[in-house]
């Protein structure tokens, strides 16, 4: 009986040779920000609100993955916390509903993978991509001639975390990642105010951020099955 054991794990490490890729599926859920003119400078606390996402990973080896997913979050920000020149004369508020489509490439620092004994139980990582993005702000305040205009555009994902083992096959993140764009009209802020007076710097592009924690599923391969075979 041992003997078949042998033989049947061979077959298998010969059916399956080469770098297992196994697949995960997850969601995310957190937190989201803006960084721009209604708050050019303070992380996380300048209205604070929810975030949700889901996401698929494919890991090609134990140090890259590849991920891409789709999140809705709000945004928004208000002048009353940000004590700037502009800021106390504007008094103005915005918020805005954001939908996130992105493809990342993900680099672990330490070799790792969900329930293999023979790689860490947690990794730092890094991550860099591309994704577009819609947002339709609505500003709020002393202001007279802004036209609501919904707003489209690319963007480029970059941050990063920490993956651990949680149970089984089960995955468990803390992850920061911050969005460049290249739009300054995240808040729907105008250029001019009334008189003719700037309200904006239009020099400066807008940012948006999502911190939050995700939870995922490893998907077992057939060489996963396979007894006494290390991925």
């Amino acid at each position: 009986m041992r003997f078949r054991k042998i033989i049947f794990a061979f077959f298998c490490l010969l059916a399956f040779s080469g770098f297992s890729q196994h697949s995960e599926l997850g969601f995310q859920l957190g937190t989201s920000y803006y960084i721009g003119e209604l708050n050019p400078a303070i992380h996380v606390v300048n209205k604070v609100n929810p975030s949700v996402g889901i996401f698929y990973r494919k890991n090609l080896s134990k140090r890259y993955s590849l991920r891409g997913g789709f999140n809705y979050a709000q945004l928004g920000a208000t002048d009353n916390i940000s004590s700037t020149t502009f800021g106390e004369y504007r008094d103005l508020s915005f918020l805005t509903y954001l939908l996130e489509g992105y493809g990342i490439l993900e680099f672990n620092f330490i070799p790792y993978q969900i329930n293999n004994y023979s790689t860490s139980s947690f990794t730092p990582y890094v991550f860099i991509g591309i994704a577009a993005f819609y947002t339709s702000p609505d500003l709020e305040g002393q202001i007279t001639d802004v036209i609501k205009e919904d707003v489209v555009g690319p963007s480029i994902p970059f941050g990063l975390g920490v993956k651990f083992n949680f149970v089984d096959n089960l995955g468990l993140g803390i992850e920061w990642g911050l969005r460049k764009t290249f739009s300054d009209k995240i808040e729907g802020l105008p250029s001019t105010y009334n008189n003719g007076y700037q309200l904006s710097n239009t020099q400066n592009n807008d940012w948006y951020s999502i911190l939050g924690i995700t939870l995922n599923y490893k998907f077992l391969t057939k060489r996963d099955n396979c007894p006494g075979v290390i991925n």
